[in-house]
């Protein structure tokens, strides 16, 4: 998975922009799920996965939230305007048709994306999801310290 992600790192105001998941201008992700039947409903998984993948990186906060409508999950406007998706059609013998599962594989990308492109931008490793900016502030400041590297 390739993504951008802008990020503003000024420790008196730090924000990630992560209020607007519009700072995720760009997604590519590959996916191989054998044989595609049916695209509209291959993608509908891929692209439900992405939009879910990103809310645990930054957002979704099932315990400090009891509703769905508070928890962070994201909604459509939250979703970067640019995703690319790629698909390898490598026939599973074993599969219907071929076919293999789809949701699973871009669920687990996104959020290790993330967090190692907010280490790429900063330096500073974050550990936990979410990574709200509050996470975001403690890992930089840790930096500052010595202790996050």
């Amino acid at each position: 998975m390739v993504l951008s992600l802008d990020i503003e790192t000024n420790l008196s105001n730090i924000s990630l922009k992560i209020s607007s998941f519009k700072t995720l201008s760009l997604i590519i992700c590959m996916v191989d799920c054998g044989k595609i039947i049916n695209k509209l409903v291959v993608d509908g998984q891929v692209y439900g996965a992405l939009a879910q993948g990103i809310g645990l990186a930054l957002t979704e906060n099932l315990e400090k939230h009891t509703t769905l409508v508070k928890c962070g999950i994201p909604q459509i406007e939250d979703i970067p305007d640019d995703l690319e998706i790629y698909y390898e059609e490598a026939e599973r013998p074993d599969g219907p048709y071929g076919a293999s599962g789809v949701g699973e594989g871009p669920l687990a990308a996104p959020h290790p994306a993330i967090l190692n492109a907010i280490f790429n931008a900063t330096g500073a490793r974050i550990t936990k999801v979410p990574a709200t900016p509050d996470v975001v502030k403690e890992a930089l400041e840790g930096l500052e310290i010595g202790a996050n590297a």
